[in-house]
Parts: structure tokens; C-alpha cells; sequence
């Protein structure tokens, strides 16, 4: 049996996807390129943007990280983590937002220097509360904040 960790596949990806419900009740599902810093994920995202607004709107968001269907052995069954999470606005001033913004620069380099002086975009902070991962049929496993960084689950 081959071991993996859901960790492994988050880091292997440089976005996620995110959904959110707007004040109407109206899911909305969308994409931003992530960081991951201590078992919490960062997007910077513009005000333009509907899922900015539904997570200013909303403290709670759905995330989904995904195998890329070209590198998927089965499209029925493409290893997944999903994670319930709780989000914060971080403040353009803080020193959670510069240190941040400098783990965006080492991820994404130039492009991520360019948003940053832009002012309509907005840094959250997705600390997931729960989660699942799923690798396969039958291959499902929940986890619950504080256990995250531990989870390692086999793998046919």
C-alpha cells in the first residue's frame, strides 16, 4: 500500500477552490490561488470579485483542493481534501498582512507583487475548523482542527 498524505496533494496545487453562499442564499463557486501557512490557507482576492464580497459577507467557507484530471487514475474517484473554514479580513497594515504578502511573493513571484500594490485586493485568512480527505473508493477520512498537519492515510 502506498502512504500519502493530503498535504502532499494541498501542496502540489496552486489554487483552490472556494464556495461560499451570498446574502440571498445563492451558492457561489470560484478559484484563487493559495498559500498555506500554519494550518491556515491565505487568498488575496479583489473587491470586484463576487467571492470577496460573499466572504466579507460571510465568516464560513467550503474549500476544495483537487487532483488535476490529467494526472487522475480514475475521474470517479480524483484524490480530494475538502475543508469546512472560518474566515478573517486581514488588515493591509498588520504584521500578519506583510509577512503574508511575502509568503505570496515566494509562491507566486512577480505577479504577486503586483497585486499587492493594488489597493481593491484583499488578503482572508481560511482557518479550517474540518475536513475530509478522500483518495478512492472507500478511502475517505475526517479530521477536525489540530489534527490536520498528522493525517496520513493509505493508498491503493
Amino acid at each position: 500500500m502506498l502512504q500519502t498524505n493530503p498535504w502532499e496533494l494541498i501542496r502540489s496545487l496552486q489554487s483552490v477552490i472556494i464556495s461560499s453562499v451570498l446574502n440571498d442564499n445563492v451558492p457561489h463557486t470560484s478559484y484563487a490561488p493559495f498559500i498555506e501557512h500554519e494550518e491556515s490557507f491565505y487568498i488575496f482576492t479583489s473587491m470586484m470579485a463576487t467571492h470577496t464580497k460573499t466572504l466579507l459577507q460571510n465568516k464560513t467557507v467550503s474549500l476544495l483542493f483537487i487532483e488535476d484530471e490529467s494526472k487522475s487514475h480514475n475521474i470517479f474517484a480524483r484524490r480530494r481534501v475538502t475543508f469546512h473554514a472560518n474566515v478573517t479580513a486581514i488588515e493591509r497594515e498588520s504584521i500578519v498582512y506583510n509577512g503574508t504578502i511575502t509568503l505570496f511573493e515566494d509562491k507566486f513571484g512577480d505577479m504577486a507583487n503586483i497585486y499587492k500594490t493594488m489597493r481593491d485586493f484583499q488578503l482572508f485568512k481560511l482557518r479550517p475548523v474540518r475536513g475530509r480527505a478522500v483518495f478512492g473508493f472507500g478511502q475517505a477520512y475526517d479530521f477536525k482542527e489540530g489534527s490536520f498537519q498528522n493525517i496520513n492515510v493509505g493508498m491503493k
